[in-house]
């Protein structure tokens, strides 16, 4: 695969014969936040899937050996998050599934006011949680 910056530069160069400096940029710390943030969170979600499938197919209960992991990552969440976050974020992973009845949306209370937001995946939820302000 040829080196983006150099098809870039070689293109552009093509147009107009001058030099240019050009370099890729990294995210910025909101853009990896919610990088992270969405990954966590559907890891989480496969590892609640997979929990499930083991414990209703095979019949093996890791509940007690993930414990101690699922402490940590609580942990982790309320050094970042505040209630009202920690509280929508648990709503998402173990009690909202996505199925006839349910249009993935829920209401929050914004600025006094209810309002029904997107609550389907991980980027909804990245979302919701932002309206609420971090410690």
């Amino acid at each position: 695969m040829k080196d983006p910056i150099k098809v870039l530069r070689k293109t552009l160069f093509s147009i107009h014969p001058i030099s240019y400096r050009i370099a890729s940029k990294g995210l910025d710390k909101q853009s990896m936040d919610r990088k992270i943030f969405i990954q966590v969170i559907d890891s989480l979600k496969e590892i609640e899937d997979r929990r499930d499938f083991l414990q209703d197919e095979i019949g093996i209960d890791v509940t007690a050996y993930e414990d101690k992991f699922m402490l940590v990552i609580e942990n982790l969440f309320k050094l970042c998050f505040n209630k009202e976050q920690l509280d929508l974020i648990h709503m998402y992973l173990y009690q909202l599934h996505p199925d006839k009845e349910w249009d993935g949306t829920i209401s929050i209370e914004v600025n006094k006011k209810e309002k029904v937001v997107a609550f389907k995946s991980s980027n909804d939820v990245w979302k919701v949680i932002r309206n609420f302000n971090s410690l």
